[in-house]
C-alpha cells in the first residue's frame, strides 16, 4: 500500500483495514480499496497458484531521432555511432532495467534503430524491443536477436503475417484532454471519445498483436497532478486488459508520482521510462513500486551476479549475555550446538558473538563450543575478531567464513583469504552516503567501500540499522547489488527483513538475507516459511520437483515432489517428508520403516527444484527395497556398503571378516599396499595398487565405525585450513630413502 495514499493499512486473511487521509488519498485511496476487493471478491472459487503470478517489468526508453542522436531523457542526445563505444546499456541493466525499448519517429530512422539495437545487445543481456516499419524490417531485427518488435498502429499500421504474434507489440499513442476525453495522438486531428469508445478503437487497431503499448499524453505536464487525469488513465489501462493481457505503460518523462498512482489503479505489466544516463529513473520506479508492495520483477536473470552461495536465508545465532535466542525464548550458550543443528537444515548458519564484540567476554568459551561444530556444519563466525591472528585461528578451526567489522581496514583484510572473509558494514541512516560501525558513523559511500575493497573481499554484509524506517530501502539495495555484481562479490543484507515477500524480493536481486533466529524460530516468520518464500514452479498443482540424496555419499536416492505443507512438516519433524500426488502428505518410512533423517534442504539456482539431503535407514529409498531408484551402487559406494554388510554379518571364510578380527594383519596390509602404491612403475599399476590401498583403508574405517560422510567432512575441514604444516615425513619413514 503506497504511503502517499494511505496513512495506515492492515491486512489479515480476508480483512483489510485502511485509514484514509482524504486530502491526499482521493482517487488513489479508492483505487487501493477497489484493487484489493478485486482480488478477494471470490476468494473460494479457484485460488490461483501464487507462484505463477506474472511480475511487472521496468524498461529503459530510447528514442532515435535521425541524425540528431538518441533521446534518453537528458538535455544532450547520444550520437548513434557512440552507443557501441559506451557502457550506458550495461549501466541501465545495473540500474535495474529489465528491458530496453527503442522507438523512432520516422521510417527514415530504421537503420539507426537497427544500429542502436545491435549496440545494446553487445553491451547487455537484458531483452531489446525495437520499433519497425514493415515485416521485412521486423524479420531482420528478430534474426539479429531482438526479442520483440513494435509497430505503431496509431496511424493504421497492420500486423504482418510473416511475424509470429508472440513477437509483435502494438504502439497506440493517445492524448487526454481536460474533459477526460481521449483521442489518437496523430498529426491529423481526431475526434475525442470516451474510454469505452477508445477501447473499441484500440481493439480494432491491435488485432493480431500479443501486447499493447499505450503512450499517454496530456495537454500540459501540470495535468499529471490532477486526480481526474490519473483516474482516467487508470480506467483506460484497466479497460485495455480486455484487449490484451500484456499492457505496457509508456511513461516517457511522465512524473514518477503520476506513474505510480496510475500503476496502483491499473497494474500494467510493463513500465517504460527514460533511463537518464545511469538507469536511475527505472531503478527509482522499481524501488518505489517494491516499497509499495507492487508485484514487480526485481532482477532479470542476466543481471544476477555470480554467487557461490545458493542460500536465500542465513540464520543468525547471536550470543549475548551468555544466551542464544531461538524464537521460543533463549537458551544457554551451552545449548549452542543444538541451536546450530536446528537451523543448519537450510545450510550455512552465522554465529555472532555479541558479548565479545562489546568487550564483555573474551569469546573463548563460545569458541570451544564451536570447534567441533565447525567440522560438522558450515558455520560463519563473527564478533570481536580484531587481529589477523585471531581471524586466522578461527578459519583454521574450520569456520566456513569469518565476519569482520570495525577492524576491517585494507591492511587487515589483505592478509585473509578473499573467499573466506565477509566485511560487515552498517547503513546507519539507510543511505548510500553513510557507513559506520556499532558505535560510530562516518560519511562515506557504501558503494565506494565495496569498489575499493572488492579485490581483497569477496563478500559484503550490509546491516540497515535506522529504527525509524518501516522497511528496507530497496532502491539502495538494488544499487548495492549492482555494485557487488560488477565487483564479483557476494552480498548479504541484514536488518528489518520480516516478511516472505521481502525475502523473495532480495533473492531475485541475487541478495542473501541474514535473519536472527529470534525471528526465524517464532510464529512471525517460521523457518520453513522463510526458505519457501523464493520457490517457483510452473506446475498448476504448485508441486516442486525434489531430488533426494544420501548424506553419506551424495548419491541420488530418488526424485519426488514437495509443496509448502510438506516442507514445513519436513523441517519441523527433521524427517524426509514429501507430497505424494496420489496420497498427499507422505512421511518416508512411516509404514516401511525405511525412515530418513533430514540433514539439509537446499534449492537450485533457478529456485524451481529442491535438494533434500537425508540419512537413509532400512533397505533404502526405492519401493522395490533397493537403496536407490537408479540401480545398484558402484565404486566407493558399493565397496563401503559391502564392508558394512560384512561387519554386520560376514559369510564363512570372508577375508574382510578376518581383517576385522585381526587388526595386526590389517595394519601390515595397509603399510604393504601403501609401499606398493608408492613404488608403482606406471599409471595402470598405480590405479591397481591404489584400489588395493583404498580397500584396506575402508576396512579400517568401517572397523572404527567411520562412514563415507565422516571422511568427506574431514576432507572439507582440512581444505578450510589456511595455515599448513611443512608436510615433512616422519623420520622412521625416511630411513630407507637415499
Amino acid at each position: 500500500i503506497s504511503t502517499t495514499s494511505v496513512v495506515a493499512g492492515m491486512e489479515f486473511k480476508h480483512v483489510l483495514v485502511l485509514q484514509f487521509q482524504p486530502e491526499v488519498s482521493s482517487v488513489q485511496g479508492r483505487a487501493t480499496l477497489m484493487r484489493w476487493l478485486k482480488h478477494v471478491e471470490k476468494p473460494l472459487e479457484k485460488p490461483q497458484n501464487p507462484l505463477l503470478k506474472q511480475k511487472s517489468c521496468v524498461a529503459a526508453l530510447m528514442v532515435v531521432s535521425g541524425d540528431s542522436g538518441i533521446e534518453i531523457g537528458t538535455a544532450e542526445k547520444i550520437p548513434v555511432q557512440n552507443l557501441s563505444q559506451c557502457d550506458l546499456p550495461a549501466a541501465w541493466e545495473a540500474g535495474g532495467c529489465d528491458q530496453i525499448v527503442i522507438l523512432s519517429g520516422s521510417q527514415d530512422d530504421a537503420r539507426s534503430v537497427e544500429d542502436s539495437a545491435a549496440a545494446c545487445m553487445g553491451k547487455t543481456a537484458i531483452p531489446i524491443v525495437a520499433q519497425v516499419w514493415n515485416g521485412e524490417n521486423g524479420e531482420k531485427l528478430l534474426k539479429k536477436g531482438v526479442s520483440q518488435v513494435i509497430f505503431d498502429v496509431t496511424n493504421d499500421q497492420k500486423a504482418p503475417s510473416s511475424i509470429p504474434k508472440g513477437k509483435l507489440l502494438a504502439l497506440v499513442n493517445l492524448k487526454l484532454d481536460v474533459s477526460n476525453q481521449w483521442s489518437l495522438n496523430t498529426t491529423e486531428p481526431s475526434s475525442a471519445t470516451s474510454v469505452d469508445a477508445t477501447i473499441e478503437l484500440i481493439k480494432t487497431k491491435t488485432s493480431g498483436f500479443s501486447g499493447v503499448i499505450l503512450g499517454l499524453e496530456v495537454a500540459t505536464k501540470d495535468d499529471f497532478a490532477k486526480d481526474n487525469i490519473i483516474s482516467s488513465m487508470g480506467a483506460l489501462l484497466n479497460a485495455a486488459k480486455e484487449v490484451s493481457p500484456s499492457i505496457w505503460l509508456l511513461g516517457g518523462d511522465m512524473p514518477l508520482g503520476a506513474m505510480i498512482k496510475v500503476a496502483e489503479i491499473s497494474e500494467p505489466t510493463h513500465f517504460i521510462r527514460y533511463p537518464l544516463t545511469n538507469g536511475a529513473a527505472p531503478a527509482k520506479v522499481k524501488g518505489t513500486l517494491l516499497t509499495a508492495d507492487y508485484n514487480t520483477r526485481v532482477q532479470p536473470s542476466g543481471m544476477q551476479y555470480n554467487s557461490t552461495n545458493l542460500q536465500c536465508v542465513v540464520p543468525a545465532l547471536e550470543v549475548q549475555n551468555g544466551s542464544v535466542p531461538t524464537g521460543k525464548g533463549t537458551s544457554s550458550v551451552t545449548d549452542l550446538a543444538a541451536a546450530v543443528d536446528t537451523f543448519s537444515v537450510v545450510g550455512e548458519v552465522c554465529v555472532i558473538d555479541v558479548d565479545t564484540s562489546l568487550g564483555t567476554s573474551d569469546g573463548m568459551a563460545t569458541r570451544e563450543i564451536l570447534k567441533p561444530l565447525f567440522k560438522k556444519y558450515n558455520v560463519r563466525y563473527g564478533g570481536g575478531l580484531r587481529t589477523v591472528d585471531d581471524a586466522m585461528n578461527v578459519l583454521n578451526e574450520g569456520a566456513a567464513k569469518v565476519v569482520i567489522g570495525s577492524a576491517g581496514d585494507r591492511d587487515f583484510l589483505s592478509q585473509l583469504p578473499r573467499d573466506r572473509v565477509i566485511l560487515s558494514l552498517d547503513a546507519i541512516f539507510a543511505s548510500d552516503s553513510d557507513v559506520g560501525t556499532w558505535t560510530t558513523t562516518s560519511n562515506f559511500p557504501i558503494t565506494k567501500v565495496i569498489t575499493d575493497l572488492c579485490d581483497i573481499v569477496g563478500h559484503f554484509q550490509i546491516t540497515f540499522l535506522e529504527p525509524s524506517l518501516p522497511g528496507l530501502d530497496l532502491s539502495l539495495v538494488m544499487k548495492l547489488a549492482a555494485t557487488c555484481k560488477a565487483s564479483k562479490a557476494a552480498l548479504t543484507i541484514a536488518g528489518p527483513i520480516r516478511t516472505p515477500q521481502e525475502i523473495a524480493t532480495l533473492d531475485e536481486m541475487g541478495v542473501e538475507c541474514l535473519i536472527s533466529t529470534s525471528i526465524l524460530g517464532s510464529p512471525a516468520l517460521p523457518l520453513p516459511t522463510a526458505i519457501t518464500a523464493v520457490i517457483k514452479t510452473d506446475r498448476q498443482d504448485g508441486l516442486i520437483p525434489t531430488v533426494v540424496v544420501d548424506s553419506s555419499n551424495g548419491r541420488a536416492l530418488g526424485m519426488c515432489y514437495s509443496n509448502h505443507e510438506s516442507i514445513n512438516e519436513a523441517i519441523k519433524r527433521k524427517r524426509g517428508t514429501y507430497w505424494s500426488r496420489s496420497r498427499g502428505l507422505w512421511v518416508k518410512g512411516e509404514t516401511s520403516g525405511d525412515v530418513q533423517e533430514l540433514v539439509q534442504v537446499a534449492m537450485d539456482c533457478d529456485r524451481d527444484c529442491l535438494l533434500f539431503t537425508v540419512k537413509q535407514a532400512g533397505s533404502g529409498f526405492c519401493h522395490r527395497h533397493q537403496q536407490t531408484c537408479f540401480g545398484p551402487a558402484t565404486g566407493f559406494d558399493k565397496l563401503m556398503a559391502t564392508l558394512q554388510q560384512r561387519k554386520a554379518n560376514a559369510p564363512q571364510g570372508s577375508y574382510t571378516k578376518r581383517l576385522f578380527d585381526d587388526q595386526a594383519l590389517l595394519r601390515a596390509k595397509l603399510m604393504e599396499e601403501a609401499t606398493e602404491l608408492a613404488d608403482s612403475p606406471n599409471a595402470e599399476n598405480c590405479a591397481f595398487e591404489a584400489a588395493d590401498l583404498i580397500y584396506f583403508a575402508f576396512v579400517r574405517c568401517v572397523a572404527m565405525g567411520v562412514d563415507m560422510s565422516e571422511i568427506q567432512k574431514n576432507l572439507d575441514f582440512k581444505g578450510r585450513k589456511v595455515h599448513r604444516r611443512p608436510g615433512h615425513a616422519k623420520p622412521q619413514f625416511m630411513q630407507n630413502q637415499s
